[in-house]
């Protein structure tokens, strides 16, 4: 009997040291056939570190993955041979949900990806905008037609553009910067900002980020 329980103890503490914490990864292609039997690569990183990569074949239009869990990662999706060439989310507690259709990829299921999810949508948004001035002006179809009125007009209504989606995208790294996300956009953004937003940028980052950018 002493030997049941022995062995019995002994079988639930390797069972539990064996065991590490997981998400869940649900994924929905939502009927869009031709990426059944194409690979799918999931990478998970953390400070730059790839600590897990698979590569699952996609049999069903809808499957539950289990993926390990080390903290809040920033996790890289492809679907190679497909118009789905990286989908940038974040490995997060929980259920996560990304559906596929198309060319078009929608997260949600946590905090942090919620709102990567909104920010994402208003790139989409900001782009058309930008689309839009350069079809009214005809930037690109009869830039020679421009007087230099109209093209006065173009540059301040551009300018005006840019500066507020600099104002979006630094308010999106302010909420996030003390996560892998917003780790992320702050590293992409910071060289390409003029002097001025990178000094907004210096007075939320953090200690981590402070010492990568030598910010005093």
């Amino acid at each position: 009997m002493k030997k049941n329980v022995l062995f019995a103890v002994i079988a639930f503490l390797l069972a539990t040291c064996t065991q590490h914490p997981k998400f869940e990864l649900m994924v929905n292609i939502q009927g869009n056939k031709s990426l059944l039997n194409k690979k799918l690569i999931i990478n998970q990183m953390i400070d730059g570190i790839i600590f897990y990569a698979d590569t699952i074949k996609i049999k069903k239009e809808q499957f539950l993955l289990e993926l390990p869990y080390k903290g809040t990662s920033l996790m890289n999706v492809y679907i190679p041979e497909s118009n789905i060439n990286n989908i940038m989310m974040a490995g997060e507690d929980g259920k996560i949900e990304l559906n596929i259709d198309g060319i078009k990829a929608h997260i949600s299921g946590s905090p942090i990806n919620d709102r990567l999810q909104f920010f994402y949508q208003e790139n989409d948004s900001v782009s058309q905008l930008f689309k839009q001035l350069e079809e009214e002006y005809q930037i690109k179809t009869n830039p020679n037609a421009l007087t230099s009125q109209k093209r006065d007009e173009y540059i301040q209504k551009r300018t005006k553009l840019l500066i507020e989606n600099t104002d979006r995208t630094i308010a999106f790294i302010k909420e996030n910067v003390d996560n892998p996300v917003g780790e992320y956009f702050f590293m992409t953004h910071y060289i390409t900002f003029p002097q001025d937003r990178k000094s907004e940028l210096n007075s939320f980052a953090t200690e981590k980020l402070k010492k990568a950018f030598k910010i005093q």
